[in-house]
């Protein structure tokens, strides 16, 4: 199948992005490592409407939520599925994120094999960025994989990923999940010095505080 790149650049004029910014949220249809990609682990065999994965190699958390209720089977490749009590169905909606952090590139099979899920739907992928921009992509599920590549340039992350398909009966799992800079959200120079300078007004108003009291 002949891949298809969709490149959002974000639109300056609008005001969406600082004017020194010029990044960009590719979307790419197939399996396309990355450099320092790492594999997103799952199995814990953990049930909830959040649970988590680790990557293999820098062990930080990824948090997947849905409204279903989700679980990641604690035997075979790892993989998302959603329950309806103890019976699996179809998976039809879901958020990846990094608790407190943000990621450069990530990589997921949205899969239909075997009888739960359904082809010929459509899955809508939108990416939150680490300004609150919203980048969508929509493309249509087919049986057996559907890889999607989700990469970055000029210094654009990754806040949130989300998943949303229209047919009912889902898909039947997302698996071979894979993410690359995963990391801890580092405050803008602007946030340090206004922190800086709130400090150093405690510190301040303390001192007076002491020198009145000593002067009492």
């Amino acid at each position: 199948m002949r891949l298809h790149t969709v490149l959002f650049y974000a639109a300056l004029g609008m005001g969406l992005l600082p004017a020194s910014s010029q990044a960009e949220i590719i979307f790419t249809l197939g399996n396309n490592p990355q450099p320092g990609e790492e594999n997103v682990l799952l199995n814990r065999g953990t049930i909830g409407n959040s649970i988590f994965g680790t990557t293999n190699q820098s062990d930080t958390l990824v948090r997947f939520t849905s409204t279903q209720l989700l679980t990641e089977p604690s035997n075979g490749q790892a993989r998302i599925e959603p329950r309806d009590g103890t019976n699996p169905v179809g998976l039809t909606n879901l958020t990846i994120s990094v608790p407190g952090g943000s990621y450069g590139d990530i990589i997921f099979n949205p899969d239909i094999t075997g009888t739960i899920g359904e082809a010929g739907g459509t899955l809508t992928v939108s990416v939150t960025d680490n300004f609150g921009v919203v980048f969508p992509f929509a493309y249509t599920l087919g049986n057996g994989q559907n890889f999607l590549t989700i990469t970055t340039s000029g210094g654009e992350r990754i806040a949130s990923t989300s998943l949303s398909y229209d047919n009912p009966a889902g898909f039947t799992d997302l698996r071979e999940i894979r993410i690359s800079g995963a990391s801890a959200v580092v405050p803008e120079p602007g946030s340090i010095t206004l922190v800086a300078t709130g400090l150093g007004t405690l510190a301040v108003c303390g001192l007076r505080r002491m020198r009145r009291k000593l002067g009492d």
